[in-house]
């Protein structure tokens, strides 16, 4: 391996490529000279990171072990297209990339995205990972999850990138609890152009990532080396419930809870994530981080499953209304809020045809409709989640909830009704 010292701009240089048959992966390798005959940090990003993502873990991983950046193909920067691949190709290519740089063991982080890929590499390759760090690990088959992801490659297929990149953001933020995270619409709005200007290969290459996820059947087995599964308290994309699960699987896993933070924890609470992250590297112990919460991984769900709240409006009426054939049915918002809503149809006369996954949802005294998709029927009942196609819908629909008195953080105890939708 050839280690290159950290300097201020080493990761906009361009990256080191390793081919692999006919596959190429791009890599940072870098590390004092004091430091090179110690276990390499590998860091496996998102759907949306870059190498530059990492600075702050880079910098502060530096002082103490080698670092490896590394994008697999149609990952981070890495622009090579690769449809054919699943999940478990990536896991051959990581152990062909580690074998042919003469690496024998490594410490891995994996955040979103890139945890599918840690995880798998390490259950199927035991030998290769001394500790893995897993963060908003993705891979579940959450039906209002698969629903949301799908609804994005098809708008993504028709060309329709502003949709898509509301409907992007909308996923990554939890915008039920942004008083907590301190998210605000500056931050928003930055990411929401930063998705809205993915040039070609990379919604290419988002799409096919994404389609991965989806074939993903599962986990058949879990790592069995000392594992951290980190995740935001209020993430609504990867629920906390379910990254604990996964915890509870592994052999020897901590399961750790940033507070006031969603799938975007990395960001949101930089510094917490930074202290949890680098302590278990260290293989230090990890308790009584300000910012975090640690848990048994088993009894998480029971005692600690995160709540979003479902607010009443005072003035309930709506329609609903199918794209397709232009049918307008009156309906009652029974409750709401930023992902899904109950809705209770005055009359039991909506068909659930092929034009259910086209309807549209216009409040009374709402400028702008949303989008709705049924996700499960009782006579009728109906519960749905919204998908927020617009940014400007989105925001007074926000804005909508912040004026409803419930919506404080202090007036959420009595609203404990869970829509479980991401």
């Amino acid at each position: 391996m050839q280690f290159s010292t950290f300097e201020a701009n080493s990761l906009k240089e361009a990256p080191c490529v390793q081919v692999i048959g006919r596959y190429k992966l791009e890599f940072h390798l870098f590390s004092k000279p004091e430091n090179q005959h110690l276990m390499p940090v590998v860091f496996l990003g998102g759907a949306f990171q870059s190498f530059t993502s990492f600075k702050t873990e880079v910098e502060l991983v530096y002082e103490t072990h080698p670092v490896i950046l590394l994008d697999l193909p149609s990952q981070g920067s890495n622009d090579q297209l690769v449809p054919e691949l699943d999940l478990k190709d990536f896991s051959s290519l990581l152990k062909g990339f580690f074998e042919t740089q003469g690496i024998e063991q490594v410490i891995m982080v994996g955040i979103s995205y890139g945890s599918a890929m840690a995880t798998l590499f390490a259950s199927e390759h035991p030998s290769f990972v001394k500790r893995l760090l897993v963060s908003g690990i993705t891979c579940f088959r959450r039906d209002t999850l698969v629903s949301l992801l799908e609804d994005s490659l098809n708008l993504l297929a028709q060309g329709n990138l502003k949709a898509f990149a509301a409907t992007a953001v909308s996923n990554l933020i939890n915008h039920n609890r942004m008083q907590e995270t301190e998210v605000g619409k500056t931050y928003r709005r930055l990411l929401y152009r930063q998705v809205a200007r993915l040039n070609d290969n990379e919604q290419k290459r988002y799409a096919q990532n994404t389609q991965r996820l989806l074939r993903f059947d599962g986990f058949n087995k879990f790592p069995i080396c000392p594992t951290l599964v980190a995740t935001g308290e209020f993430d609504n994309f990867t629920l906390p419930e379910e990254n604990a699960a996964f915890a509870a699987n592994c052999a020897d896993a901590q399961f750790a809870v940033i507070e006031d933070a969603d799938h975007l924890s990395q960001f949101e609470r930089r510094d917490v994530t930074s202290t949890l992250f680098y302590r278990f590297i260290q293989n230090q112990s990890i308790e009584g981080i300000d910012g975090t919460r640690l848990y048994q991984a088993s009894k998480y769900y029971s005692q600690e499953r995160r709540l979003q709240p479902r607010l009443k409006l005072e003035n309930d009426q709506a329609l609903l209304i199918d794209e397709i054939t232009g049918i307008e049915y009156a309906i009652r918002v029974a409750d709401i809020n930023f992902s899904g809503c109950q809705l209770s149809l005055s009359h039991n006369n909506l068909t659930l045809t092929e034009n259910s996954r086209n309807l549209q949802l216009k409040i009374s005294g709402m400028k702008n409709e949303f989008h709705v998709r049924i996700m499960e029927r009782n006579q009728k009942n109906l519960r749905c989640i919204l998908i927020q196609r617009d940014v400007k819908a989105a925001d007074e629909l926000i804005e909508l909830l912040e004026g409803i008195e419930e919506f404080s953080p202090q007036g959420m105890a009595g609203l404990v009704e869970n829509l479980r939708l991401a």
